[in-house]
């Protein structure tokens, strides 16, 4: 398994978190009135899930499981092989759910809150799977 694959990817993950954090904890009436704020936090979190993503194919692959069809499988593959606790890999398929929406433009201009809401609700989950696929790479050393 390429380690160094897989941390770069998480440096990665780690670096728009921290770009997200900068806009989702302004107030909501601040955070909708500039068109980047919301555009930026778009496109970071799609980034987020399909980097992580990204990790859980790489190591599904690489432990001689099938690749899964979707994003949210990818989450699911990693607790079926004990990588991810469950209450995780539940919100992070929540997370690839919502940034299907944003991809799949499901009428989401209309109620920015949701995501503004959803998105900082998802940020912490995203520094626990860090943690994860940390304490993982760290036990196949």
């Amino acid at each position: 398994m390429s380690k160094e694959f897989i941390f770069k990817k998480l440096k990665q993950i780690a670096t728009l978190i921290s770009e997200m954090e900068e806009i989702i904890f302004i107030p909501f009436s601040e955070f909708k009135k500039k068109f980047v704020n919301v555009r930026s936090a778009e496109r970071n979190f799609q980034l987020i899930v399909e980097q992580a993503c990204d990790i859980n194919n790489h190591i599904l692959l690489e432990t001689g499981h099938e690749t899964p069809d979707t994003y949210r499988a990818s989450f699911t593959g990693l607790e079926k092989i004990g990588i991810l606790e469950n209450k995780i890999s539940k919100e992070l398929v929540r997370s690839a759910n919502l940034r299907n929406i944003l991809i799949h433009e499901y009428d989401f201009d209309q109620d920015n809150f949701i995501f503004y809401k959803s998105v900082k609700k998802f940020m912490p989950v995203y520094k626990e799977y860090i943690i994860a696929i940390q304490k993982y790479l760290n036990k196949k050393s």
